[in-house]
């Protein structure tokens, strides 16, 4: 399961970097030349283009656009094995009442396990291979609990570097700011600030100013869309792992009719 997930987001990364890449090339191709090729892409900027800090906040933005991708993806996953699939019963009437019925759920569940990464067909097998050890309901109540904590904790390790992205381009912003207004002060003549040079100096340093800021602001603009993204997607996969314990404790824990008796009727 590791191996395909590193997978998936190694094929993002390079889907993203190619798409980030074309998106550049046809913002060039549209808009260069202008003030909006200023603001967007940094065409007058310091740097050489396209190595502009605009193009490479939108690189990081659509590597972490891939990543959530991905993200969201494994969710619809789970929606499916949870909705779809039916490895528990549902209804208000069946009570577990030999180790058979539960065997039966073990070996559907193995094969889905196998051909699949989500996070319910193990949490479902874990439970019944602790129940199977020792017909303990509180047990595997426990596994249950544990099982749920380590996957939220691993589904927040999987978003370290979405919210390292969504850090880096504000980042990228305040520095392009510097670095524009250490530009405009460096190119101020003081000692031509007299008669007609005055005005002319100051529009120049105004017009640095501008290019300057440009940065800060297609960095909040492309952070504040990924953070919304990042929000909407973590809680939905997040509550894809709740779900799946609910499932669980409903139609798997609470169905067992008592330790003594199952373990009477086996």
């Amino acid at each position: 399961m590791r191996r395909e997930s590193t997978r998936a987001n190694w094929i993002a990364l390079m889907v993203s970097v190619i798409v980030g890449a074309v998106f550049i090339a046809l913002m060039t191709l549209f808009i260069g030349g202008g003030r909006a090729g200023d603001l967007l892409l940094g065409e007058t900027s310091i740097s050489v283009y396209p190595l502009t800090l605009q193009n490479i906040m939108h690189m990081f933005f659509f590597v972490g656009l891939g990543q959530l991708i991905v993200r969201w993806k494994s969710t619809m996953r789970e929606n499916v094995f949870l909705e779809e699939m039916g490895f528990l019963p549902t209804d208000d009437k069946t009570v577990f009442t030999t180790d058979t019925e539960i065997n039966e759920i073990k070996t559907r569940v193995e094969k889905a396990a196998l051909k699949g990464t989500a996070f319910l067909p193990d949490l479902i097998n874990v439970c019944i291979n602790q129940y199977t050890k020792n017909k303990s309901v509180s047990d595997t109540l426990s596994v249950l609990n544990s099982n749920l904590e380590l996957e939220t904790h691993r589904l927040d390790l999987k978003y370290s570097m979405s919210k390292y992205i969504v850090w880096a381009i504000p980042t990228f912003g305040f520095i392009g700011t510097v670095l524009g207004i250490a530009q405009a002060l460096g190119s101020l003549d003081i000692d031509k600030l007299t008669g007609a040079h005055k005005t002319e100096h100051f529009q120049i340093l105004t017009s640095k100013l501008s290019l300057a800021f440009d940065t800060t602001l297609i960095a909040l603009a492309l952070s504040a869309i990924l953070v919304f993204i990042l929000h909407v997607v973590q809680k939905g996969e997040e509550e894809g792992v709740n779900n799946a314990g609910q499932y669980v404790l409903r139609n798997l824990i609470n169905r067992i009719k008592s330790d003594s008796n199952l373990n009477g009727n086996q």
